[in-house]
């Protein structure tokens, strides 16, 4: 199960193309062109449904969301999603980002316990520097940042292609759309 929790969002993008509805699995395919074509290192794509909650999936009320992971970040999705708005196509994209499943399994834990468990935790995350390791929240460096930013950028540049190609064919003006993200990252 996919979750897509507002507090865990650091980058988001949207925009609504008029007239053009139904033309979702088309948006789709054209970001998977044109991520081939980029060729960006270790992606990998998958439709998911996603729920913001626990109660929501228990309900059914999940979402299909195209997701895209780098195999280089631990904790990073890029959430990309397409749905009728009546006569419509709203898009959006968000970039997330998750503890490690090690320090959400920590978090269950009360304070003293943490205290003994983390000098274990502070040694494999030693381990893992020094080896070919996954790069996650709590190791992150400069380099990984701007891997990170080359990856959410490669996806955004190709989600903003596929709009941009929607939009041509429906004779909607993408020239006036805001093209810049809405976080951290900023990209545009």
């Amino acid at each position: 199960m996919a979750e897509l929790k507002e507090n865990n969002i650091v980058e988001q993008w949207s925009v609504l193309i008029e007239g053009a509805q139904g033309r979702q699995k088309e948006f789709y395919q054209l970001i998977e062109t044109r991520l081939a074509e980029l060729q960006p290192p270790a992606l990998s794509i998958s439709q998911e449904k996603v729920y913001p909650s626990l109660v929501r999936r228990i309900k059914g009320d999940g979402k299909l969301f195209m997701l895209i992971k780098s195999k280089y970040f631990d904790g990073h999705v890029v959430n990309v999603y397409a749905e009728n708005y009546g006569k419509q196509l709203l898009i959006s994209w968000y970039l997330t980002q998750r503890p490690s499943e090690f320090m959400e399994f920590m978090g269950n834990f009360p304070n003293f316990v943490v205290l003994i468990i983390y000098p274990v935790y502070l040694f494999m995350k030693f381990y893992d520097r020094i080896t070919k390791r996954r790069v996650t929240l709590e190791n992150m460096d400069l380099f990984d940042t701007q891997e990170l930013n080359a990856f959410a950028g490669t996806v955004h540049h190709s989600v903003v292609y596929a709009s941009n190609q929607i939009s041509d064919s429906v004779g909607f003006d993408f020239s006036k759309v805001n093209l810049t993200t809405r976080g951290f990252l900023n990209i545009s």
